[in-house]
Parts: C-alpha cells; sequence; structure tokens
C-alpha cells in the first residue's frame, strides 16, 4: 500500500496546487492547441475549395450561342462518385447550368451568393443530406451578360475526422506530459523539502540525547531558523545551567549549619537530644533529597545531554582498582560501545559509582559490570562473588540508612541514593542474586540515541 500524504503537511500543499496547476494549464492549452488546429484545418479545406474553384472557372466559357460551356472537368475523382460528399455546380440565377455527376440529380441548398462579387463560405446540405461547407461566388464570365454563381464544397465530416484524431492523439500526449510534470513535482517537493526533514530528523537526535545542536549547512531559507533553535538551546542550557549551580550553592550553603547543628545535638543529652538529633537528620534527608530532584530535573530537561556508559565504566573500574588495590580484584566490564545514558553524566557516574563501590566492599575477588540496551531503555548491571543478601531482604537495603553489616564500612546511603536517582529519571534499582554468587545489582534508565 502506498504512504498517504497527510493533508495538514506542507508537502500535501505543495503537490495538490502543483497538480491543480498543471492540471488546468493541460487542459487549457489542450482546448486552445484544438481550437487552432481545427482553424488550420478549416482554412486548408477553403484553400482547397479555392484551388477547385478556380480550376471551374477556367475551364469555363461562353460559346457563341452565348451559352456557358467547360473544355474540362474537374480531374479529382471525387466529384464523379455520387453522393460522396464533393460536389461542384454552375448556376445562371435558379437555373443549374451544369454540377459534378455527384450531385446525382439533386440540387445544393445554398443561400444567397455575396452581390458584390467576394467569395463566401457556407455550409448547407448536400444531395446525401450530409452537411456540407462550401465555397460560393458570383463570377462574371468575359463576353457573358450576367453573372454566373459558381459552387464547389466538400464534407464537413473530412474536417471533423481530422480534428477528432488530432484531439485523440493530443489528449494522449498531453496526459503522458501531465503524468511527468507530476512526477517532476513530486521530485522536486520531494527534494526541496529534504532540508526539513534533515532538521527534524536532528531535532529528534536532540530530544533523544544523539546530539547537542542543530547542524549547519542547510540552505539559506532554512538556516536562520537552524541559528534561532540553536540560540534557544543555548539559552535553555545556560540557564539551566544557572539553576544547577545555584541548586549546588544552596546545598553547600545548608549542609555545614546542619553538620554544626548535628553536632551540637550529639551534646544534649536525653530525649530532648534524641528529638532533636531525629529532626536534624530527617531535615538533612529532607533537603539533600529535594535538592537532588531539583538539580536532577534540570539536567533532565536539557534537550541533547546524553552520558557515554562505556567512559563512565571505564572510569570507575580505573578509580576503583586504585580504590582496592591491597585486595587485587578482578574488576571486569562487558562491551558498552554505543550505549549512551539520556541525562547527566555526574548523575550516572554517581549511580554506577555507588555500585561498583559497594560490589567492590563485598566481593571475595570479582566484580563484573555489563550493559545493553532495550528499546528506548539501558540496562547496567553491576554483579559480585560476594557473599550476597538473602532475598526476603533485598528490599530492606534499598531503605535510606539501613545496613545488613556494620563492621563494613558505609553510611547505608549508596544504594537508596541510586534508586532515588534512578526513579527521577522515570526508572528504577532492582537486586537479584547473581550466578557469580552474590548480588546483581541492574538500573534501569533512559538510553539516548
Amino acid at each position: 500500500m502506498r504512504p498517504q500524504i497527510p493533508r495538514s503537511t506542507l508537502s500535501f500543499r505543495l503537490i495538490a496546487s502543483s497538480i491543480v496547476w498543471v492540471a488546468g494549464s493541460l487542459v487549457a492549452a489542450g482546448f486552445l492547441l484544438v481550437l487552432l488546429f481545427r482553424d488550420h484545418i478549416e482554412r486548408r479545406f477553403d484553400a482547397q475549395l479555392y484551388d477547385h474553384l478556380e480550376e471551374l472557372v477556367a475551364a469555363s466559357e461562353i460559346s457563341l450561342r452565348g451559352t456557358l460551356e467547360l473544355t474540362w472537368v474537374p480531374s479529382d475523382p471525387r466529384f464523379n462518385r455520387p453522393h460522396s460528399g464533393w460536389y461542384w455546380q454552375i448556376l445562371r440565377g435558379n437555373e443549374v447550368v451544369a454540377e459534378s455527376a455527384s450531385v446525382w440529380r439533386r440540387g445544393l441548398g445554398i443561400a444567397e451568393p455575396n452581390r458584390d462579387g467576394s467569395p463566401a463560405i457556407q455550409r448547407f446540405a448536400g444531395p446525401g443530406g450530409e452537411e456540407v461547407r462550401g465555397l460560393v461566388q458570383n463570377i462574371t464570365l468575359p463576353e457573358a451578360e450576367t453573372p454566373f454563381t459558381f459552387v464547389v464544397a466538400g464534407p464537413v465530416t473530412d474536417i471533423a475526422g481530422d480534428v477528432r484524431e488530432f484531439t485523440s492523439k493530443l489528449v494522449i500526449t498531453l496526459g503522458v506530459l501531465g503524468l511527468c510534470l507530476v512526477g517532476a513535482v513530486l521530485a522536486q517537493v520531494r527534494f526541496g523539502l529534504r532540508p526539513l526533514r534533515a532538521m527534524q530528523k536532528a531535532l529528534s537526535d536532540i530530544r533523544t540525547g544523539g546530539r547537542d545542536r542543530l547542524p549547519t549547512g542547510f540552505p539559506d531559507e532554512v538556516q536562520p531558523v537552524a541559528h534561532e533553535l540553536n540560540a534557544v538551546l543555548d539559552h535553555n542550557a545556560a540557564v539551566l545551567g544557572r539553576f544547577r549551580t545555584q541548586a549546588g550553592n544552596l546545598a553547600h550553603g545548608l549542609r555545614n549549619p546542619l553538620t554544626v547543628i548535628r553536632n551540637e545535638a550529639r551534646e544534649v543529652k536525653g530525649d530532648s537530644g534524641k528529638v532533636l538529633r531525629d529532626q536534624v537528620s530527617v531535615l538533612t534527608g529532607l533537603v539533600e533529597r529535594h535538592l537532588s530532584q531539583a538539580r536532577i530535573a534540570g539536567s533532565g530537561s536539557v534537550l541533547g545531554t546524553r552520558a557515554s556508559v562505556e567512559k563512565t565504566a571505564e572510569d570507575l573500574r580505573f578509580s576503583m582498582q586504585r580504590l582496592y588495590g591491597d585486595r587485587a580484584l578482578d574488576i571486569r566490564v562487558g562491551p558498552m560501545a554505543g550505549l549512551w545514558f539520556k541525562g547527566d553524566a555526574e548523575d550516572l557516574e554517581e549511580m554506577m559509582g555507588n555500585l561498583m563501590d559497594n560490589a567492590c566492599k563485598w566481593a571475595r575477588g570479582q566484580v563484573v559490570v555489563t550493559g545493553e540496551k532495550s528499546g528506548e531503555q539501558l540496562l547496567i548491571a553491576v554483579e559480585d562473588d560476594g557473599p550476597g543478601i538473602p532475598e526476603d531482604q533485598m528490599n530492606d537495603v534499598l531503605k535510606r540508612g539501613r545496613r545488613l553489616d556494620e563492621t563494613v564500612p558505609g553510611s547505608g546511603l549508596g544504594l537508596h541514593i541510586v534508586q532515588d536517582i534512578a526513579e527521577l529519571y522515570q526508572g528504577g534499582l532492582y537486586l537479584t542474586p547473581s550466578p557469580l554468587g552474590g548480588v546483581r545489582a541492574e538500573l534501569e534508565l533512559p538510553a539516548a540515541g
């Protein structure tokens, strides 16, 4: 089935208007050509009649008795076949002096000729009832006292047949020309709108994170639009950049006073100290959570923001090998070429860094990081060969501050932070047993093109 062009598209408007213009022009041209051809055929037909009339006049002479005699008859054989459609006749008043054999005992219903002796083209019924076109002229021969009326006529069907044949061929020719013109219009519209399709593809890539700006090289009519869109993207990125900076400054400004209050609360004894410490902890969590949400929401709103999963994983692998160098861990990163996260690089680094750091803490000797793209989603898995987590406790470790083993360094916030960031990107964090023996932590995040 051929693809349908929506009526609201620019392509449909251009193609439809061009087809209407082409069809109208071809119809008008065809009508004009038929009229011109008919006029040409009629002129040629009349010239043929005039030639026969001249021949008939040349063959006519007045005898000594004062009567008209023909020294020869016109040689065209059509004048000899009865009711052939071609006739000649000579009259003196209303009396027929001479006529062609084709008349066959019937007269020609001509009208009154021009009194000034000029030739007149008339249409009248022939002896066989057919319509004929005739040349009628009053001519006074030498030594004749009164003028003679000379008539030469031919069938109108000859003119109509030529015009009909010409019209049929013209319709076929104009039809083929129209199809060629419509094809040229389709090709022209497709070629002319190619820059707009390229811009649409570039904007789609920006939306999905495949690029951050529109390319240059568009035609002069389209390039200013690309410049303006790039300016809007730059302005948007600048505004969100300032927003992220202000959010970071606010977080830094609040963190120090809250730390001071937390330290001072430790000196307060009894229930009042406990309540104060709990409320400071709640306040700290709320501030960090909402500032993190604001920062991540801002970065997710920037069109074209994306981060390379492969580069982030390799950088973190190098850092973890340095950090846990004394344990000689085998940290492997699977093939991740072409995997891009649709979000901020710092957020991806924080999520993967927490997962890889957690895996390295519990691993006996091996950590494996893999990634793949599934539709519009990005799946990143971090596995270790550690002791693992009982399945009935896997949901507990995602809670803020929850730790299963207090002897291992950490705050218990890592997995919860990862889950929070992933959810802000409409993703998630899922824990399952790993075939290596430990835990498989899988991140589901939006993928960039």
